[in-house]
């Protein structure tokens, strides 16, 4: 037998009806739980994405920098450039990431210039994976030609 309550009644139901409801309220709230917790752990791992993006980025604009003071260096001449005498690599360490730069000299078809490739390589520091395509590891290449002796060097007159 089904009664009627005073608020119920109002709206047409019993009671038996209010408790039916009282229990898909709960199926809902377990429901709007998931969905919630499926969006957080969408937005962490947009969230994760970007900082590794971010990461990348900051690992090449190094890279650039190191590779452009390095052709600087060579554009100075071996006087002020040690390593523009011969073939040469070094090492640096900036953020947590090892560095490698390597420079190489060739001759070209025209005998007053050299052409010169300055090599970043990087891998990040604690990584045993010394595969190049390793995450976070990259390579950059830069190329020039210049001349054999720089212009500030040359004179006239004498």
């Amino acid at each position: 037998m089904r009664r009627a309550c005073s608020v119920c009644a109002a709206a047409g139901k019993t009671v038996a009806d209010r408790a039916n409801q009282s229990g898909f309220t709960v199926v809902e709230a377990l429901v709007a739980a998931a969905l919630l917790g499926l969006g957080i752990s969408g937005v962490t791992i947009l969230a994760l994405l970007t900082w590794q993006a971010a990461g990348a980025s900051r690992q090449q604009a190094t890279a650039l920098v190191l590779a452009q003071n390095s052709i600087e260096c060579l554009r100075s001449g071996p006087s002020l450039c040690p390593e523009a005498l011969s073939d040469s690599e070094t090492t640096h360490t900036r953020l947590g990431t090892v560095f490698k730069v390597r420079s190489l000299s060739s001759t070209t078809a025209l005998a007053s210039l050299t052409a010169w490739q300055v090599t970043v390589t990087w891998q990040p520091t604690g990584s045993t994976n010394s595969n190049s395509m390793a995450r976070g590891a990259g390579e950059l290449t830069l190329n020039t030609r210049m001349a054999s002796t720089p212009d500030f060097v040359r004179t006239s007159g004498l």
